[in-house]
């Protein structure tokens, strides 16, 4: 696989396009309280904790830049190492079809389109799919037009909805304790699967990356405060009752133009599920490569995409499944072993990896 290179700006914008869909679907039963507020420090500490989760991901780019982790697993744990990248892979598999069933049941519950919208979430695999086939510069190019719609129907929205923010409607902090900003606090961090990402595309981003990833963390956190304050502030306790209150707010937002603002929302919505998923896909592709070391044929990238797109489909209509895939706790232990864990035992490894020693003499 050649390695194309983009830029730390492309990257971390795609990065940040990906990871505040979470937003979008934060309710008072994913965050473990009616106070919606008490997230927006949930996520500000969420995005501190992962300067510092991520060092483990930083030093293995210096020990090897040239080398994804699981490429350096590969070379520095023997047949061990193998591994690796075959939990990258499955990691990847398992978050875009959780994303995927979250978008189903938005579908389902809230939109009831007129059509299978199993056809829907096939359409974005296929359009994610095509993505990761042409290349990692498509995705980032692609990236940067979805921040720019993003951005600008995001404005739009909040700015017009701004009207109806009345400051009677928001709680004070901690009214109930900390255990809601503990819950959201671990259901930031487990939906954080830009250090997998990280661990696995990092040799292929140039530029000033730690700048990058500081301002893209920093750009969440202030995304998720903002979505959140003009939520509570707009719809009140009506927003406690609503599985996608955000959803709720763009749908009361109205231009005469445009009428209801909800399907712009949507819209964003899946464009950004696109991105994640085709970075996700293309991750999948480097796995690969560390494993064979040469192109991989098409083939992979075609099965890996439809069984993330049927383990959506399954996990909408089994509730056991569904509560297994989108279960914070599970997710969380996933992220940390990918994003922490993995690294740090490809780090000790590599250390100590005969072949380095070898070469030193």
């Amino acid at each position: 696989m050649p390695k194309t290179t983009i830029s730390a700006g492309q990257f971390f914008v795609a990065m940040f396009v990906s990871r505040v869909l979470v937003t979008l679907h934060l309710n008072a039963l994913y965050t473990g309280g009616e106070n919606l507020l008490d997230s927006v420090v949930s996520c500000l500490l969420a995005m501190a904790t992962g300067l510092v989760l991520s060092l483990p991901i930083w030093l293995a780019a210096r020990k090897s830049p040239e080398a994804s982790v699981p490429e350096l697993a590969v070379r520095s744990m023997g047949p061990l190492g193998r591994l690796v990248p075959l939990a990258y892979g499955l990691y990847f598999v398992v978050t875009g079809a959780a994303s995927l069933t979250l978008f189903q049941i938005f579908l389902m519950d809230t939109v009831n389109p007129g059509f299978s919208a199993g056809w829907v979430i096939a359409a974005l695999v296929g359009a994610a799919l095509f993505g990761a086939l042409r290349g990692l510069e498509t995705c980032a190019r692609s990236a940067v037009c979805v921040f720019a719609v993003l951005i600008l129907s995001c404005g739009l929205v909040f700015s017009i909805a701004a009207g109806r923010f009345r400051t009677d409607h928001l709680e004070p902090l901690f009214y109930n304790g900390f255990s809601q900003t503990g819950k959201s606090f671990l259901l930031f961090l487990a939906r954080a699967s830009l250090f997998a990402d990280m661990a696995v595309l990092l040799p292929q981003v140039r530029g000033r990356r730690k700048t990058g990833f500081a301002a893209c963390l920093a750009g969440i956190a202030l995304f998720v405060g903002v979505t959140l304050v003009l939520t509570v502030g707009c719809l009140g306790r009506y927003a406690y009752t609503q599985n996608f209150p955000i959803y709720v707010l763009a749908s009361l937002t109205e231009v005469r133009s445009l009428q209801r603002l909800d399907a712009v929302l949507t819209g964003v919505w899946m464009m950004g599920l696109i991105i994640q998923l085709a970075f996700d896909l293309y991750a999948c592709r480097v796995c690969f490569f560390s494993l064979s070391r040469k192109k991989e044929p098409r083939w992979t990238a075609c099965i890996l995409a439809g069984a993330m797109l049927l383990l959506a489909v399954t996990a909408a209509r089994s509730a056991w499944l569904q509560g297994l895939l989108l279960s914070s706790h599970l997710l969380l232990w996933c992220t940390l072993t990918v994003g922490v864990l993995l690294p740090l035992l490809v780090l000790a490894a590599a250390r100590k990896s005969p072949k380095e020693k070898e070469a030193e003499k």
